[in-house]
């Protein structure tokens, strides 16, 4: 028998990609209990807070899952370009899969409600710092500047929210492969951006 944890668990599941695609407003319980299968009436049992709570548990969750991604595309990539590559072809995946109803995980949540609500806006900001330390510590491993690390983070999570929204209304990846392809060239003609290996050997030139 499924334990009670099992009900919550898919609830925030469900709730964060729908709330990924519809946003906030657009998301009912009912909607939730649909999609994760839970039992009518579990929600203010594990949800004592309700919608809000709801929100903020898939907020952390979507924390979790670009940790994650990036630890991924980081073990395939070699350089900042590549992790580019990596991270943009299962961003793509996933956007095709959803029939282009479904992007960044909390996008559509941060453009409705930040900075109105202000408990949720401060929990936006900490997936967007989750997702920029994580970035950070692969361009660490790789050498480049913690300061310049940050730049780069900042630069790569814009052009991919921004794509996104873009490939969206298109219904189509191109907008998103393009910008990949104009950021991989500006990451790879600034020398801050280099890993410390390919600093190395362009000075040894």
């Amino acid at each position: 028998m499924p334990r009670r944890t099992d009900s919550r668990s898919r609830m925030i599941h469900a709730a964060s990609e729908l709330f990924g695609q519809r946003g906030y407003h657009a998301t009912a319980f009912s909607d939730v209990i649909e999609g994760s299968g839970a039992p009518r009436g579990s929600i203010y049992f594990h949800f004592p807070g309700g919608k809000h709570e709801l929100a903020q548990e898939a907020t952390a969750l979507a924390g979790d899952e670009i940790e994650v991604t990036v630890a991924e595309a980081a073990s395939q990539a070699t350089d900042p370009a590549s992790l580019i590559r990596v991270l943009a072809e299962g961003m793509v995946q996933r956007l095709e899969a959803s029939d282009y109803k479904h992007g960044c995980s909390i996008a559509t949540m941060v453009l409705e409600l930040a900075p109105y609500d202000e408990d949720l806006t401060v929990e936006f900001d900490k997936v967007f710092a989750r997702w920029r330390a994580a970035l950070v510590g692969c361009y660490e491993s790789w050498g480049i500047p913690t300061e310049n690390g940050v730049v780069l983070a900042d630069l790569v999570m814009s052009a991919f929210e921004g794509a996104l929204i873009v490939s969206r209304a298109a219904r189509s990846p191109e907008p998103f492969w393009r910008t990949v392809d104009a950021l991989v060239d500006a990451v790879d003609g600034n020398a801050a951006f280099r890993p410390a290996a390919a600093r190395r050997a362009k000075a040894r030139r």
